[in-house]
């Protein structure tokens, strides 16, 4: 059943005469009815396989496009943005990418109490409308304002509403959802990266990006009529912030490993196809090393899902975070096209693991009835992160060292991300060898 405005709760009457009491009473009897629903998770079903499949088509348009950029970081150097230096490019595709995380404190909250319909439509309509203006673009900051800023705010209106609808309908096997929902965004992410390079060589780059807004329509409108929530809408207490999570010392490192983390999370994906080039392999070959990063990652998501729910989120994170550090690290040595690849492969499948396994890392350190809103900040926090770590690589990329500054930059913030995630565990649950 889905809820569109916020349940209200009036105090008991028989005490308005004391404003603390009866704020108490309110806490109290939002958790009491916010439990009855919230320990029934259906984990599975009809209702919740379609929010499933609404969850996957929408994160095969937006995180499947965005995660799509190496192919137009590649394109716009080479053609189209040639006077523009990488550094100056990435930060199209970094803006883009923060903007997914950026809103998400507001978008979750606004979530929680039961709004999520219009944003979320909104965002979709977003991306699609600037999928049709690229064409249009001619100079720089018409693809920033295009591909930076629309397609980034558009994402951002839908991502966190997406991980969240997930953690109402499942909680057993709320890994193993979130790895599906996520590999949802990495399948797009090996689809579309072909699609475009193919439409581009046969219709030229305007209408490959008509066509893609075509595709994008389609997805979106499917994700659109499949989610719903299920838990009614809370107003919990603490506003649009909730400033008391941050008082949870393993939050607080959660957060900070976040936005370490994504310093160089995207580095190697953002990179991948132009460092290649720059290797000497043929730019035939190196279109397609996004698509090949991208389809490992969606298997690396379920695997990490499933893994979590095995033994552990936080466990998991940590130790496949930190594998992605070493793989990111080693990438600038691989200059043969097998190297590259098998290198892709591993990146690929242990980059997965951080967008399948956050929905299952900030539900276990609170309640359902305002974990939108946790979601939210955390996401916000990486988000920084995400706009400073390839323009930084950009600059990395432009001194004598090269990519291999770039890789040692980018795979030490990762290395140091994964170390937090277990001090992180280790906070909230200090047992070394316990499953969290």
């Amino acid at each position: 059943m889905e809820f569109d405005t916020p349940t209200q709760y009036d105090p008991d009457p028989l005490r308005k005469d004391s404003a603390s009491d009866a704020k108490a009473e309110e806490v109290d009897i939002i958790s009491s009815l916010v439990q009855s629903d919230a320990d029934d998770f259906p984990d599975g079903g009809l209702k919740a396989w379609v929010i499933l499949c609404g969850t996957v088509t929408g994160f095969f348009s937006t995180f499947g496009y965005v995660n799509s950029w190496g192919v137009f970081q590649a394109y716009y150097q080479q053609k189209l943005l040639h006077h523009s230096t990488p550094s100056e490019i990435a930060w199209i595709g970094s803006i883009q990418h923060a903007l997914f995380f950026l809103p998400a404190l507001v978008v979750g909250r606004m979530f929680d109490i039961g709004y999520f319909r219009i944003p979320f439509a909104a965002g979709g309509l977003l991306i699609v409308l600037t999928a049709f203006l690229v064409p249009e673009c001619k100079v720089y900051w018409h693809f920033m304002l295009c591909q930076g800023v629309g397609v980034g705010i558009g994402g951002g209106l839908m991502f966190c509403t997406m991980i969240t609808i997930v953690t109402h309908w499942w909680k057993k096997r709320r890994g193993f959802a979130l790895g599906v929902t996520s590999g949802g965004g990495a399948l797009g992410a090996t689809v579309l990266p072909i699609v475009i390079r193919q439409l581009i060589v046969r219709i030229g780059f305007s209408w490959a990006m008509r066509t893609l807004g075509f595709i994008l329509a389609f997805f979106l409108f499917l994700a659109n009529v499949c989610i719903a929530r299920r838990l009614r809408p809370i107003k919990a207490p603490g506003g649009l912030f909730g400033l008391h999570v941050f008082r949870s010392s393993a939050f607080v490192v959660l957060c900070v490993a976040a936005f370490t983390l994504f310093l160089g999370l995207f580095t190697m994906s953002t990179y991948i196809n132009s460092s290649a080039i720059v290797f000497g392999i043929s730019p035939n070959f190196a279109f397609y090393l996004v698509a090949v990063v991208n389809f490992s990652a969606g298997v690396g998501r379920i695997v990490a899902g499933m893994l979590g729910d095995r033994f552990g989120a936080m466990n998991i994170a940590a130790l496949m975070t930190a594998f992605t550090g070493v793989t990111t690290i080693a990438w600038p040595f691989c200059r043969t096209i097998p190297r590259i690849t098998v290198i892709s492969v591993l990146y690929g499948f242990f980059s997965g693991a951080w967008i399948a396994l956050i929905g299952s890392m900030v539900g276990q350190m609170g309640g359902i009835e305002d974990i939108g809103r946790r979601i939210g900040a955390l996401n916000t926090i990486a988000g920084i992160g995400t706009v400073c770590g390839p323009p930084i690589s950009g600059l990395f990329a432009s001194t004598s060292l090269g990519y291999i500054a770039v890789g040692y930059f980018a795979g030490a913030a990762l290395l140091v991300g994964g170390a937090l995630i277990f001090i992180s565990r280790l906070l909230a649950v200090p047992e070394f060898w316990r499953k969290y």
